[in-house]
């Protein structure tokens, strides 16, 4: 008779309250058990921990889905038996890994646990000596010729989450094939059963090697270079690394760029895995922003300047009306790029250039593009699409300007992933050159709308937690992908686009176009007969469906206060009828 996923998660479970798990794990496991917490244990040992987006994310504790000591064994027992059995022939395993660590709870341990396993099976580990911003891993990745690159970070997520991202030799997150091989073989191990040198005999050995000031320097040398565009430094900055892991980076590139007037939040300044009180160290949200904003007014700052957590990620707010203004992600974006193009010698102004944004952010990316003369692509969701596709394009030749997504992430130069530091540079010499034209980044912002479109976008999400939850999620997406709404807010749906089954459908005719420039994935989006947009999928990182909305005024050269309005009042309505839809 087949056992059922609940009797099979409590004979997993008991396992756990055995050796060789440790005194913690099994008091933990057992606690449930004694408490008849039945729910708890289908959710943690039902299932195991996969190896997905570029790596590892999730609660951390006791149990088979979770983030703990003896699933990052497992990981890194899988990248080992990967390098040494399919990459043998690049000399994977003596070109090594570069392993970094966040300020999370357990980020350090769950480090040293990665190195002790790896050096165990023959891989030479470069192992940071101090807490580190993510961008630290991939450029040193490129700067050792290593074959790949691990960074233990829960990146913008609460703080009870922790993770485990994964690099290949180019800078860029690991996509197919190498994820799968990695995958496939963590699948087939055991929690408890992975071998390991200790670290102190790893480092006698030459098996680990420490990284310290020397790569933290040289990187802060690649952000100046990379980020002076138009050696412009005269502006008051606001900084905060959100309790995280930035200001060591942020405050050396500052000082190196020639800023000068920059002030840090004093309680969100050093490495804290509380994040100085922050649910979650992640600038999208609100709740992140008072005690800087508090500062900018207090200083009169020009500019206001966020990491997340982990730094690869950023956030920004500008003085608007005597007030401070926390822009979107696509807002920032759309700065970036169009200051970029804007410095951009004209010589290079063409399709050999280009830039890059993901599915669900604002199509202004496009219009910006083509209004320059560059080359734009779309890629699915996240910067592992992203940094991979600079890549391959700049092997043939072409130039890489930018990448972004709507979440808050950027980069350029390079780096073929988010990188907060060099950005927030850009941004900082961006508000200079603003102040010295006599500008303000608000005046740069109605600019670009008033040349190539008014655009406006939300976003909506809701969360589903538990195996329940899940299956509930799937359901959602597969009623609306079989059953798609013909109006929405009011507004015809004229067009969808459904990625897992690689097509347009045009909603009045039914005539169905394939989709052959993005590989499948899990979304639908909607077009509307007004040029507003919505888009769904499922979160990589967490267990929520979210929901991408934007609204477009293509003519913005008359009334353009009016429209503004006019499409911020619509896009409400839109987004109260999406949440009714998650």
């Amino acid at each position: 008779m087949t056992k059922t996923r609940a009797e099979l998660a409590r004979e997993n479970a008991l396992r756990w309250t055995q050796l060789p798990f440790d005194d913690a794990t099994r008091a933990e496991v057992q606690a449930l058990f004694d408490n008849k917490d039945d729910e708890t244990i289908l959710n943690r040992f039902g299932d195991s921990l996969h190896f997905g987006t570029a790596g590892l994310r999730g609660v951390m504790g006791a149990g088979s889905t979770m983030m703990n000591r003896y699933t990052v064994a497992k990981a890194s027992k899988a990248i080992a038996q990967c390098l040494r059995e399919d990459y043998a022939q690049q000399n994977a395993c003596e070109r090594g890994v570069v392993l970094g660590y966040d300020c999370r709870h357990n980020s350090e341990l769950f480090a040293k646990i990665t190195a002790e396993v790896l050096a165990a099976n023959g891989v030479k580990v470069y192992l940071y000596d101090r807490i580190t911003p993510t961008p630290l891993v991939p450029f040193a990745v490129k700067a050792k010729g290593a074959i790949a690159g691990i960074m233990i970070t829960s990146s913008h997520n609460p703080k009870v989450y922790n993770g485990y991202k994964v690099f290949w030799d180019n800078g860029a997150q690991i996509v197919a094939p190498i994820d799968s091989q990695i995958a496939s073989r963590m699948d087939k191990l055991q929690e408890g059963a992975i071998e390991s040198l200790e670290l102190e005999e790893a480092k006698r050995s030459g098996k680990v090697v420490l990284l310290g000031e020397q790569s933290i320097a040289e990187y802060v040398d690649w952000v100046v270079k990379s980020s002076v565009l138009s050696k412009h430094s005269d502006v008051k900055i606001v900084y905060t690394p959100l309790g995280g892991t930035g200001w060591e980076t942020a405050s050396a590139s500052f000082k190196q760029a020639g800023f000068k007037d920059v002030h840090v939040v004093a309680e969100e300044r050093d490495p804290d895995p509380e994040f100085a009180g922050l649910d979650a160290p992640n600038p999208e949200r609100l709740d992140t922003w008072p005690r800087a904003l508090a500062l900018a007014k207090a200083k009169k700052a020009d500019i206001v300047l966020a990491n997340d957590g982990d730094a690869d990620r950023i956030g920004v707010a500008i003085p608007v009306d005597g007030e401070y203004k926390i822009l979107g992600g696509n807002q920032i974006g759309a700065l970036m790029l169009y200051y970029i193009l804007e410095q951009l010698p004209k010589s290079l102004r063409n399709e050999k250039s280009f830039a890059i944004c993901s599915v669900v952010s604002s199509p202004l990316t496009r219009a910006i593009c083509e209004g320059f003369g560059v080359s734009f692509q779309e890629t699915l969701t996240g910067f592992k699409w992203m940094g991979n596709v600079a890549d391959e394009r700049v092997a043939k030749g072409e130039n890489f300007l930018f990448a972004y997504e709507e979440a808050f992430g950027y980069t350029f130069s390079s780096a073929r992933d988010k990188d907060g530091i060099i950005s927030i540079l850009l941004l900082a010499e961006l508000a200079a050159y603003c102040k010295a034209k006599g500008q303000s980044m608000g005046d740069v912002l109605d600019e670009i709308y008033q040349r190539f479109g008014i655009h406006i976008e939300d976003a909506a999400e809701r969360f589903y937690e538990g195996f329940s939850g899940q299956e509930t999620m799937k359901g959602v997406l597969a009623n609306l992908r079989s059953n798609p709404p013909k109006s929405i807010a009011g507004i015809e749906v004229v067009r969808v686009r459904d990625l897992l089954q690689s097509q347009n459908i045009d909603m009045k005719s039914g005539a169905k176009e394939a989709v052959t420039h993005l590989p499948k994935q899990d979304m639908l989006s909607f077009y509307l007969a007004d040029d507003s947009w919505i888009s769904l999928r499922p979160s990589g990182t967490e267990p929520k469906l979210k929901s991408y909305l934007g609204v477009i005024a293509r003519d913005a050269s008359a009334d353009y206060v009016a429209k503004t309005r006019a499409l911020e009042d619509r896009i409400a309505k839109i987004k109260d009828a999406v949440v009714k839809m998650l």
